[in-house]
């Protein structure tokens, strides 16, 4: 490990930042590093220039990547090597706002029972009862359930930032049936060993399976259950404020997409709070 690439894990460390961003910012670097076969914190506007063209013609990298890179460049500059990086311009592209494959709550129900992995299943049943991210559940605790106040603490999510989420009889069932047999004792959907989680790739990849074998012809991520939450809490007649909350969204605007996004679907009105009215856990 090079000097310069301590430096800049050890200054990450300290402003905070999570797992996956550390990982961002280091690929990104290394990828420059690669490119110029020099430090990367000793490029000029034209260098930096010349590698985001190389990036958007040659690789076919969106510009939410490109960003990125900037981002990563900029944080080495200013936070590491304490001085300014070169000035370099990325406008955004003018381009039509997508909305994603939406879920019905019987394609959620479905894709769910379809699943067979037991610990695939609960974090699915996780996401979609309480809306949190794929890192948020892999980040989650023993500790971090609360029976008693019926609610979950999600400890550091994104933007660092602690809230708590619902935690419905449906999901009090199937953790019930889950702690039975797995016996979480620190995290709590771990893999091989007990103190480390399911591994992430293997949630995604598990969530395409259970929606293909369910007949769901849709482009369906994990994340997918985190946007059924949302819309379909909303349609349940959730505030718009509180769903923010729980979503743990910083600017409502964020949160509004969603009013967009069920106006394409038509949907009954149904009891809010808890999605899943019955449970069932694979054996």
């Amino acid at each position: 490990m090079t000097p310069l690439r301590q430096q800049v894990i050890d200054r990450m460390i300290l402003e905070g930042f999570s797992v996956s961003t550390q990982r961002a910012y280091l690929y990104q670097l290394t990828e420059v590093a690669r490119y110029f076969r020099v430090p990367p914190d000793q490029l000029n506007q034209n260098d930096i220039q010349q590698y985001l063209l190389y990036l958007i013609r040659e690789r076919g990298w969106s510009w939410s990547s490109c960003r990125q890179a900037l981002h990563a460049l900029n944080f080495l500059y200013r936070k590491v090597a304490n001085k300014e990086m070169p000035p370099v311009s990325l406008p955004h592209p003018n381009k039509s706002q997508k909305i994603p494959d939406l879920l019905y709550p019987d394609e959620v129900q479905a894709m769910i029972r379809c699943c067979q992995h037991p610990k695939v299943y609960v974090a699915m049943v996780l996401a979609y009862t309480t809306g949190m991210r794929i890192s948020e559940i892999n980040a989650l605790r023993v500790n971090d359930l609360d029976l008693t106040h019926h609610c979950i603490k999600v400890r550091q999510g994104k933007g660092q930032q602690d809230r708590y989420v619902l935690f419905p009889q449906s999901l009090q069932q199937v953790l019930g049936a889950y702690w039975q047999r797995y016996e979480p004792c620190d995290v709590v959907i771990y893999g091989l060993d007990k103190h480390r989680p399911l591994h992430s790739k293997y949630l995604r990849l598990e969530t395409k399976e259970a929606a293909k074998r369910a007949g769901i012809h849709k482009c369906i991520r994990f994340h997918s259950l985190r946007h059924a939450f949302a819309c379909h809490q909303l349609l349940a007649g959730m505030p718009l404020p509180r769903l923010q909350a729980l979503l743990g969204h910083k600017q409502i605007q964020t949160t509004f997409r969603y009013l967009q996004w069920i106006a394409m679907m038509d949907l009954k009105r149904r009891d809010s709070e808890d999605l899943l009215s019955s449970a069932w856990c694979p054996s």
